[in-house]
């Protein structure tokens, strides 16, 4: 899950791009695959939400948890 703190960045999930903006949140199913691109010249500021244990991918690189999901 991400929530828009400040600017605004375009969401990719599975094909599909959805925007976000201050005030907004999107929650990413499991599985999906997606990318986060700040269209314009203001920063974006946002937080991400990931439960204990949660798994990422990067490319082709295995899954990993990162250290604020441990």
């Amino acid at each position: 899950t991400f929530v828009a703190v400040q600017g605004r960045a375009l969401l990719k999930v599975d094909g599909v791009t959805h925007e976000l903006s201050a005030g907004s949140a999107f929650a990413v199913p499991a599985g999906s695959t997606l990318s986060l691109t700040n269209p314009g010249p203001e920063p974006f500021h946002a937080v991400a939400v990931l439960p204990v244990g949660g798994q990422v991918t990067v490319g082709d690189a295995p899954a990993f948890t990162p250290p604020w999901a441990a």
